[in-house]
């Protein structure tokens, strides 16, 4: 049937028409007729053409549009101008012009989206930065379409994107976002990416090496080996800082993994080890490419009883007077050194001169 009336203008315009008589306003006569047969069933200009003939009290369906003289567009402006228009408009007018017509909807999408925080928690729930706002969006449908492609995938997919930071509680629903992504050749440019849900991890190849600057994950048990692979990934090999966040207890946490890496901050939930982070600690320090790192568990109510580590890390020459709670290690071929700084509720590893 729906075929048949976008195949048939005689009964497209006849649908208008009907709408027209039931005293539905223009734009919103426009939507509904859209979300049932289609976004390519008919342009706005043409439809607002009929359904402004018809508020004339003209009702002839067989006149032929096409001799209507052609009328100046917004879209003919210069797209420069044009998207200087764009500019004093936020999300919400933005996604309710690209409707207008194909022509819009082309100049919009490639418009610089100017969101530079983008928190995902699901097809309908997500909030974002723009010009400094903030946009919160739950249980919400854009006004164009209800299909099940979400409107965050279009948002990520902007050449134009830059964020400064990208949160993602992923689920199933994300790995649909995943897919999209991959279609495209443009990769994410984030600063800092945050992800909450270790159960679905992020592929991590769809961002850009060159933009990456801080990571942080949550691993637990069935995350290991998935975090392994991020941590060897070509993103991270240039980060400033890596923060991972994790159930497992330091006795079975990937500490070979951080081997060779220059900053990085892991916080533990249930620390209730300490002789592990003394022998990774030791480990650690024999690499002369580590600046600093932070074994914390200061988040969480599980205080740890970390007296092992400076019973471990207690040999002659690296103790400090006056100072139980410091260690400093030389690096060989080096004038520097590594101090530790065993605190309460951390310990603390850091390159000093």
């Amino acid at each position: 049937m729906t075929d048949f009336i976008i195949n048939n203008q005689i009964t497209l315009r006849g649908c208008i028409l009907y709408e027209f008589t039931r005293g539905n306003k223009p734009f919103k006569t426009y939507q509904k007729l859209m979300k049932t047969l289609g976004d390519d069933s008919m342009t706005y200009p043409e439809f607002e053409f009929w359904f402004m003939r018809f508020a004339r009290g003209n009702f002839d369906l067989d006149y032929d549009f096409s001799l209507e003289p052609k009328k100046r567009k917004i879209t003919d402006l210069p797209v420069e101008i044009f998207e200087k228009v764009g500019d004093s408009l936020d999300f919400v007018d933005r996604v309710n012009l690209r409707v207008v017509s194909k022509d819009i909807q082309f100049l919009v999408d490639n418009w610089n989206p100017k969101v530079s925080d983008f928190t995902y928690y699901g097809f309908d729930y997500w909030t974002i930065v723009q010009n400094s706002k903030i946009y919160r969006f739950e249980s919400w449908k854009r006004p164009d379409s209800d299909k099940p492609l979400p409107i965050v995938v279009r948002i990520l997919k902007n050449r134009k994107l830059r964020l400064q930071k990208l949160t993602v509680y992923p689920n199933a629903n994300w790995e649909i976002v995943e897919e999209e992504l991959r279609k495209s050749s443009t990769k994410l440019h984030v600063s800092h990416l945050t992800v909450e849900n270790s159960d679905y991890p992020i592929d991590i190849r769809l961002l850009a090496p060159e933009s990456l600057e801080e990571v942080s994950l949550f691993i637990n048990e069935k995350s290991v080996k998935k975090f392994n692979e991020i941590l060897h990934s070509e993103q991270c090999k240039q980060l400033k800082m890596l923060t991972i966040s994790t159930d497992l207890s330091p006795s079975n946490f990937p500490f070979e993994s951080f081997i060779g890496y220059p900053r990085f901050t892991i916080m533990f939930k249930y620390p209730n080890s300490g002789v592990d982070v003394a022998e990774f600690i030791k480990k650690l320090i024999k690499c002369a490419q580590l600046k600093s790192c932070k074994l914390d568990c200061g988040f969480y109510d599980d205080k740890p009883n970390w007296e092992s580590i400076k019973e471990l890390l207690s040999e002659k020459d690296t103790m400090v007077p006056d100072c139980p709670n410091i260690r400093r290690y030389p690096i060989q071929g080096s004038t520097d050194f590594y101090e530790i700084n065993i605190g309460k509720n951390c310990v603390s590893v850091e390159r000093k001169s």
